[in-house]
């Protein structure tokens, strides 16, 4: 993904950065030499945090606590160095979990920064999440298959997946996120009815998941009332 990532920015003073789920940065590719050198001379190594506890806004740290595209530019960025880079992160979500694997952002200097950067980055984080699956245990996979087509088949709505109406608020997300993790936690079936902010209510099931195998796990959905 990299290697296509540093392909895509060739000869432009961009560079392309794959962080963990703790912000910290893993792997970096660059454009040209100029991005380069400005990274260097802030010590934007394998090992630096962009998670904003240690150095506030930012294009990675915010995509990690927002779980969605982020871009931040110029004086938006808390840290005055980053201040004359424009920036897009996008979190990498582990399609069988939810969890928020890593990050992968853009950065170009302030002047060069384009609308393509958001869409490129959007790609390559879509391209670690096929990745995720594919090496995936070859149950969780089954397990997964079927849930989906369950889900297709019922019109229900997936809870930990993009999918999610676009209306909720981030506290409802956040909030449907953690009760769907708790449920799986729990390992059975289970209901449970909750109140979101805007006045519906959000009915979160979780249910066995068998497929022709026998191969079991937990899937959870989620219907909100209108």
């Amino acid at each position: 993904m990299l290697d296509r990532l540093q392909t895509a920015i060739a000869d432009t003073p961009s560079g392309a950065f794959l962080s963990d789920a703790s912000g910290v940065l893993t792997q970096r590719v660059f454009g040209d030499t100029s991005i380069r050198t400005a990274v260097d001379v802030l010590g934007i190594i394998p090992g630096f945090s962009y998670a904003e506890s240690d150095i506030g806004t930012n294009a990675t740290g915010s995509a990690l606590l927002e779980r969605r595209t982020y871009q931040v530019s110029g004086n938006e960025h808390f840290w005055e160095e980053f201040q004359r880079f424009a920036a897009v992160g996008s979190p990498v979500l582990n399609p069988l979990s939810g969890r928020v694997e890593g990050v992968v952002c853009i950065a170009s200097l302030s002047e060069r920064a384009n609308a393509q950067m958001t869409d490129l980055v959007r790609r390559s984080a879509h391209e670690v999440e096929q990745s995720l699956l594919d090496v995936s245990a070859g149950r969780e996979q089954a397990l997964l298959r079927r849930f989906l087509d369950s889900a297709k088949k019922d019109g229900a709505a997936t809870v930990v997946s993009d999918s999610m109406p676009p209306d909720l608020c981030r506290r409802d997300r956040l909030a449907l996120e953690d009760a769907a993790v708790s449920l799986v936690a729990q390992g059975r079936e289970a209901v449970v009815e909750m109140a979101l902010s805007d006045g519906r209510t959000a009915t979160v099931v979780a249910q066995l998941v068998t497929d022709s195998t026998d191969l079991t796990g937990i899937a959870v959905q989620a219907s909100l009332s209108c």
